[in-house]
């Protein structure tokens, strides 16, 4: 208590809040990182994880030949479940055409427009590199990012059937090829 003795009870209290506000922030930004990864594939683009469980929704890009995409479906979308250990299942109906479709469409050779069917407002690019490897590209909050993955922080007390979202995390790569991660509220 020596350490405090010249400390006022507001000021100590002040600390105590703001102590305990930054552990909860920092607790809350990386708690997902104790999600389990899905198995890595070849073409992966990006996969989605959120806070209610810990199953994923992946995305690979769907080629015919090297370094040509399937026109009609670019992107081939599944879901490894870890709640019943790890299954790789598709995705069902409702999860397709309202949570974790994607709608495509080809701006020119091997590079494609994509827009996750529940959020729009993201335009995702997709585009073959020199590798021959395809990956996707996003502007958050005026930072462009090669997207790698997804988290979707949902509200608490929200029914499945009425999600909301508390914030997206975007991880990936900046254009200099450093990780980053970039933190979106949707209005």
């Amino acid at each position: 208590m020596l350490v405090f003795r010249n400390l006022t009870k507001q000021k100590l209290l002040m600390r105590f809040f703001l102590f305990f506000s930054a552990f909860f922030l920092i607790f809350n930004l990386v708690a997902q990182d104790n999600y389990p990864a899905p198995p890595l594939t070849e073409n992966r683009l990006f996969y989605i994880q959120h806070s209610k469980n810990f199953n994923t929704y992946v995305y690979d890009a769907n080629f015919l030949l090297p370094n040509y995409l399937n026109e009609k479906e670019p992107v081939n979308i599944y879901r490894i479940v870890f709640t019943e250990g790890g299954i790789k299942k598709s995705l069902t109906t409702f999860q397709r055409k309202l949570a974790y479709g994607i709608e495509a469409s080809k701006i020119s050779q091997n590079i494609y427009k994509l827009k996750l069917v529940a959020y729009s407002g993201f335009q995702l690019i997709m585009k073959i590199g020199q590798d021959g490897k395809a990956f996707v590209e996003t502007t958050v909050n005026n930072q462009t990012i090669i997207l790698t993955r997804l988290f979707l922080k949902m509200k608490e007390g929200r029914s499945d059937f009425n999600p909301k979202l508390e914030y997206v995390l975007f991880y990936g790569f900046d254009n200099y090829g450093n990780k980053t991660s970039l933190r979106f509220v949707p209005s």
